[in-house]
């Protein structure tokens, strides 16, 4: 039986390794299959290592001994652009690949003690798109008449190292301090200067994958109104990262400079966050959790500037998202101790604003809705086997063509849209 475990155990490290993973949106809706299959919900209940690490530090005290849970989640997305100007149409479908999220979590807590720790590896955002260069949609016709090729890849991973301190019998606080890694790739890069000659401008490519490291801090708390109502909160605090450099070169067959080497540069920061809900016990057997999120990404740099284009420079000026809010909802019910049955549901403004649908091509964060499920079954009395799954419906976001020569372009319109199916398998191990 100790053989078969640690078989196990190291089939899902495996599987956690971060070969091609990558996220759809920026922020993901919830990290591992019991947060994920909850809606994304849990800042004031009871959670799994992955999920108490994502979710709210202050949840470490709630456990009793260690704790550890690997997950990984496989997607697929769907993305398609319509495009129409004028009589003129066009639909392009993007290249649908398998993702790979990996997440890794570890918490402790001696019940004989007022403070537990954390640590993790966690994928929490990023967005990936892989559209052909398109003769038929005049958003993908070759430079400089549109943008050609579009690929982008982001992968944001966190590593918390989180404590948690029980100050009252009924108030529990804590704090994490977070380092990031952000891996990116933007092939072509439309907010630096285009190589121009003779009024025809080539963007240059950042298409080969660089990382930058970013730092944040979370902080949480939670209060046990009653033995069966908790109310939790916590606060991510602004994620700034190092500058994204790459080695590319002049793209412009027409210069004489064709080929000869440029360096490209982009600043992309993490948003603050805050988050608070409550967690509902009303017997043995049932858990509810019922959160909201705020997103503030205005005024972070890469994703939250003034979006829009620079006509003079042929350049886009940011992609301009908004501040957005989400709801999470989530329903545990364990009809033994051996099954635990999860559903949820989730919904976040999208952070696009229609008029700059464009600036978001390469960042498509379209959709809204999650529908989610999942379960625990114990294969042994301290592991237990985590599934998940979540579907996504196509929502569209409908906008304006912009060019980067002329600014809006009159009588046109872009159609953006996107959907996610999900599964999520893991382990938990508590000793």
């Amino acid at each position: 039986m100790r053989r078969s475990a640690q078989s196990l155990l190291l089939i899902t490290c495996l599987l956690c390794l971060p070969g091609s993973a990558w996220a759809q949106g920026h922020l993901l809706h919830g990290v591992g299959p019991v947060n994920s299959s909850m809606g994304g919900a849990g800042v004031a209940l009871e959670n799994e290592a992955v999920g108490a690490l994502h979710e709210n530090p202050a949840l470490i005290v709630k456990t009793k001994g260690n704790q550890i849970t690997f997950a990984t989640e496989f997607f697929k997305p769907g993305l398609r652009v319509d495009s129409r100007v004028g009589t003129r149409l066009g639909s392009t479908d993007a290249s649908e690949l398998l993702g790979v999220i990996p997440a890794f979590g570890w918490i402790a807590h001696d019940p004989s003690k007022k403070m537990g720790m954390g640590f993790g590896l966690l994928g929490v955002a990023g967005f990936r798109t892989d559209y052909p260069q398109d003769s038929s949609n005049v958003l993908l016709l070759p430079q400089p008449d549109g943008f050609g090729r579009i690929y982008t890849d982001l992968l944001v991973s966190k590593i918390p190292v989180a404590f948690s301190f029980q100050v009252h019998p009924k108030l529990a606080i804590g704090a994490s301090a977070n380092i990031y890694r952000g891996v990116l790739a933007i092939s072509p890069l439309p907010v630096t200067d285009p190589d121009m000659v003779s009024g025809i401008g080539i963007l240059p490519s950042a298409g080969n994958q660089v990382a930058s490291w970013g730092f944040g801090v979370q902080l949480g708390m939670l209060y046990d109104i009653s033995p069966m109502a908790s109310f939790g909160a916590s606060f991510t605090t602004k994620q700034k990262f190092q500058q994204y450099s790459w080695n590319s070169t002049n793209a412009n067959p027409l210069s004489p400079a064709y080929g000869s080497a440029r360096s490209l540069t982009f600043n992309l920061d993490g948003p603050t966050t805050l988050t608070f809900g409550v967690g509902l016990n009303p017997n043995s057997k049932v858990q509810v959790a019922a959160d909201a999120r705020y997103v503030k990404y205005t005024g972070v740099a890469g994703i939250g500037e003034a979006g829009g284009v620079d006509v003079a420079h042929h350049k886009l000026i940011g992609i301009g998202w908004r501040n957005i809010w989400a709801v999470m909802f989530g329903v545990q019910v364990q009809p033994s101790p051996m099954l635990a049955v999860r559903g949820g549901f989730n919904y976040g403004q999208t952070p696009i604003r229609p008029e700059l649908t464009v600036t978001s091509m390469g960042t498509p964060a379209t959709f809204q809705k999650h529908f989610t499920a999942g379960m625990t079954m114990m294969m042994m009395p301290n592991m237990g086997f985590d599934i998940g799954f979540y579907y996504v419906p196509r929502e569209t976001v409908s906008g304006p063509i912009l060019s980067l020569y002329q600014g809006v372009i009159p009588d046109s319109q872009i159609d953006m849209s996107n959907k996610i199916t999900a599964l999520q398998i893991g382990m938990n191990f508590r000793f």
